[in-house]
């Protein structure tokens, strides 16, 4: 399957959790231990504005990882705007030459395969801690598993990844790809 299209459902199937997302759940825990559900929808806004840049091939600002991006009318709104824009850009065939900076330099379809599997993990992390169900686009679990499974070693280095769980038997792709990222996908 084209990345355009598997980019589309993972915006679509994380939209769906963050359009849930309620001021009272801001300050719940979540599965990754250092963000409650502010932080981790926070982060997902990131991801959001980065396929945003990279795809408008604009320079990531040095805060990109940092940045407060809840406004006052809470994530939804920015993560909209932010998921139209980018699909926009990508959509474009020359968008997907070359390479794009997203604080290290890599080839478009490397970053957009990395913010994907960000946004299917953390879809369902976010998912989890305000106590919604992530539907995970079988093409978009797929990409995941992929990534997670190529750079499971680096991830854990960065401490982005938890140690690997053992895949539970008759495991879907996304669950894989969960338990290598060191979640319990059951």
């Amino acid at each position: 399957m084209q990345l355009h299209a598997v980019l589309v459902r993972a915006f679509a199937d994380t939209g769906a959790v963050v359009r849930g997302v309620t001021p009272e759940q801001l300050g719940a825990p979540t599965p990754c231990a250092d963000w409650d559900v502010r932080a981790l929808t926070n982060h997902v806004l990131q991801v959001g504005y980065a396929l945003k840049l990279a795809g408008r091939r604009a320079p990531a600002p040095d805060d990109l990882w940092t940045r407060d991006l809840i406004g006052a009318d809470g994530p939804s709104d920015r993560f909209e705007d932010d998921r139209r824009d980018a699909l926009e850009a990508w959509s474009e065939p020359a968008t997907w030459d070359g390479k794009v900076d997203l604080g290290m330099p890599m080839t478009a379809a490397e970053a957009v395969t990395m913010l994907v599997s960000d946004l299917a993990i953390h879809g369902w992390d976010l998912a989890r801690a305000t106590g919604r169900d992530y539907l995970c686009d079988p093409a978009v679990a797929v990409v995941t598993r992929d990534f997670v499974a190529a750079s499971g070693d680096q991830g854990r280095q960065m401490k982005i990844f938890g140690e690997a769980l053992p895949v539970p038997s008759g495991a879907t792709p996304f669950e894989e790809a969960l338990a290598l990222s060191g979640r319990a996908p059951r």
